[in-house]
């Protein structure tokens, strides 16, 4: 098959990158495997949408190699027609845009509802991926199995959420992301509250969420795909995220660390919990945060950790997916027309 990933830079992209892990596993399998950028696409008069991708010109046998082979001079540039691929997979994630760029606009869900009018196998879906672009996705979920919440920009609704709450809670923008001005409050009764609130709110809507104490044991990251754990064997593609000390984010680029974590009965509650809404909203490959009992957060536009969970079980979630991907995409060509939505739920 042909496909395409759709990145924010292809230059910046480096071996360990879930996305890398994805591509090179394509074109292990004899697929041929582009990359493309949202700032190189365009819909056309004709109603084409046209993007310039750059593919690798020689057969790669590890991910370094191929990005060599991407990055090089040597590498394939030139213009196409992206409903001419059989798969088109959105990783840009609209939380990184640089400069004065506006956040809330992803200009790939729109080219990506384009390209899926024409036929291709979009994913994730960009109409899921436009419901799940804010946290407050999680309030579609069942309540059970998220933490107590409030979502405002009014100092006044946060301080009375905290006092009724009566114990510690996390306050973070509701459009951050990478661990970005997250707050750990003991009490409302904090001199500074308001102070925090204030830095929160700069850029939108407050998140106060009830501080989970088995956060101290780490987050862990659940991979789905079609909205089932992903396993190889008998091992679940998860791990743990142990916070810094002295800080209350686990993320690994703050310094966080990874270590082996086992499935049980919570992680399988939750996916099963989860799977009906993902499945229906094209959320085809996604992560799942989840501190103890409960679910944090559903990545949906990079969801990274296959690297991490390779390294750490000695296996190969990245054939897994695109193993997947091909039976799914099949489907997806013979009997698209009518029937997208039964397709998600095979």
């Amino acid at each position: 098959m042909k496909i395409c990933f759709v990145v924010r830079s292809v230059y910046s992209q480096i071996a360990t990158y879930t996305t890398t892990h994805l591509a090179f596993e394509a074109h292990r399998r004899g697929h041929r495997v582009s990359y493309t950028t949202v700032a190189s696409m365009s819909f056309t008069h004709d109603e084409r949408v046209l993007a310039t991708v750059i593919s690798p010109t020689t057969t790669c046998h590890n991910r370094s190699a191929f990005l060599d082979s991407l990055k090089g001079e040597l590498s394939e540039r030139e213009e196409v027609c992206l409903s001419d691929y059989d798969v088109v997979v959105l990783r840009y994630n609209p939380n990184e845009a640089e400069g004065d760029q506006d956040r809330r606009i992803n200009p790939s869900l729109e080219f990506g509802r384009l390209l899926k009018l024409k036929g291709v196998f979009v994913i994730n879906d960009p109409g899921g991926l436009a419901k799940a672009s804010s946290k407050m996705y999680l309030s579609s979920l069942p309540a059970e199995i998220r933490a107590r919440t409030l979502v405002t920009r009014s100092t006044v609704k946060i301080k009375e959420f905290l006092r009724e709450l009566r114990k510690p809670a996390i306050i973070k923008p509701l459009s951050g992301y990478g661990g970005q001005d997250v707050f750990f409050l003991r009490n409302p009764k904090e001199i500074n509250i308001n102070q925090i609130i204030s830095t929160v709110s700069k850029n939108g809507y407050v998140m106060a969420q009830e501080y989970l104490p088995a956060v101290k044991n780490g987050d862990k990251r659940l991979l789905l795909v079609n909205g089932s754990p992903v396993f190889i064997g008998k091992r679940a593609a998860m791990y743990r995220r142990m916070a810094p000390k002295g800080d209350i984010r686990s993320n690994i680029h703050v310094g966080g660390t990874r270590k082996k974590v086992e499935f049980t009965e919570v992680e399988a509650r939750i996916a099963e919990a989860i799977r009906p809404k993902l499945i229906t909203d094209g959320l085809y490959f996604v992560g799942a945060d989840i501190v103890g009992d409960k679910l944090l957060e559903v990545n949906v536009f990079c969801p990274g950790g296959i690297n991490n969970i390779n390294e750490l079980y000695d296996i190969n979630v990245g054939e897994y997916v695109i193993e997947d991907l091909e039976r799914r995409a099949r489907l997806w060509k013979t009997h698209y027309r009518g029937t997208a939505n039964v397709i998600r739920a095979v």
